[in-house]
């Protein structure tokens, strides 16, 4: 039972720390959606508050093309002390071949007076706050940049697509905007503000998603947010080492399969060399120091069994051949008589030898 509640107290805490990895995701809206919050207006009487948002150009985007004869227009508005950040993400909108933008196009406004983040837009279209002057007109394809930053803490966005534009195969915008500021002192406040470390801050909580809220990208660094004391930072090992690093941990790796590979081959070797001759009663020593190779071991074979010597006699018949002494060896010529033995001998040629056998078995 105890250890069925560690278990639960670890599993408890392994999924609380998945949960505050998840990266944040900063409000997403459209200029021309589905819903009333994120419904196209003419008028400048639609705000968004706060410290960081995405805007989309339409509500399909990535699926369909804008729709064609659109007047959007919306106020990004940051905490007052700060200003206003917009940066193109993707911006693909068609253009003529002249170098200003004539029919699809997304004007930027500045405001040169502070916005009260915390009123709503006035019910009246004379007491609307008016923008600023232009500061940007974009069309066509543009990469990843910043398009502008405002003065104080608002900026007015107008989108504009021309009526002739029906059909277009292009995909819209899809823009990120953040709050910071420029720290006159330098400094940025410690427990509430992130320092970019080119003189300007942005909010703590900005550190932590994985958007550039910093001009020079230095939110995106890892280490970074991990001073910044992030909870929700994906712990990636890859993303805080070097490629140098990340070559010679590779090259580690293969070459300790290798001597793995290696180490298995030899012990595989040095046990069928240990493996005892088929039949050999002694297994051979397993010590590698001590080891001797033996000689094969086999025997001659037996020879045939024959029955042993009859010992019933003392004399065996052997065959011997010899002369009758009675001839006379020489003649009175002086020729000397010699006798020719027969082919096969006589019946009366065989002498009877003392058997030896018999002797020496007793």
């Amino acid at each position: 039972m105890k250890a069925f509640q560690i278990w639960l107290q670890l599993m408890t805490m392994i999924l609380t720390q998945l949960v505050m990895l998840i990266p944040a995701e900063p409000l997403s809206s459209f200029f021309d959606g589905l819903d009333s919050r994120n419904e196209c207006k003419a008028r400048l009487d639609r705000r968004i508050t706060g410290f960081s948002g995405i805007l989309y150009s339409h509500s399909k985007y990535g699926k369909e093309a804008y729709n064609a004869s659109r007047n959007c227009v919306l106020m990004l508005v940051a905490p007052i002390g700060y200003r206003v950040r917009v940066r193109a993400l993707l911006f693909d909108v068609p253009t003529n071949t002249s170098a200003t933008c004539e029919k699809d196009t997304l004007h930027v406004f500045d405001h040169e007076t502070m916005v009260d983040p915390e009123s709503f837009a006035p019910p009246r279209i004379d007491d609307i706050t008016s923008p600023g002057p232009i500061i940007g007109q974009f069309c066509g394809h543009l990469p990843n940049r910043v398009l502008n930053a405002s003065t104080n803490n608002a900026m007015t966005l107008w989108w504009h697509a021309n009526a002739e534009n029906a059909g277009n195969p292009s995909k819209g915008f899809k823009l990120h905007w953040n709050a910071f500021r420029a720290a006159k002192t330098g400094t940025c406040q410690p427990d509430k503000e992130f320092s970019c470390g080119n003189d300007e801050c942005i909010p703590l909580e900005l550190a932590c998603d994985k958007y550039p809220d910093c001009a020079n990208g230095a939110d995106l660094v890892h280490s970074r947010q991990l001073e910044a004391n992030c909870l929700n930072v994906s712990l990636d090992p890859l993303t805080s080492v070097s490629g140098l690093v990340v070559l010679l941990l590779s090259a580690i790796v293969i070459l300790s399969c290798c001597c793995g590979i290696a180490a298995v081959c030899y012990c595989c070797k040095k046990i069928q060399s240990n493996t005892p001759f088929k039949g050999s009663s002694q297994q051979s020593s397993t010590n590698c120091v001590d080891y001797k190779p033996e000689p094969p071991q086999f025997y001659p074979p037996s020879p045939p069994k024959m029955p042993p010597p009859s010992a019933a006699s003392d004399y065996t018949p052997r065959k011997q051949i010899h002369f009758d002494p009675s001839i006379p060896t020489q003649n009175e010529n002086n020729y000397r008589i010699v006798r020719l033995p027969a082919q096969f001998g006589e019946t009366d040629d065989y002498t009877y030898v003392r058997n030896d056998v018999h002797r020496n078995l007793l």
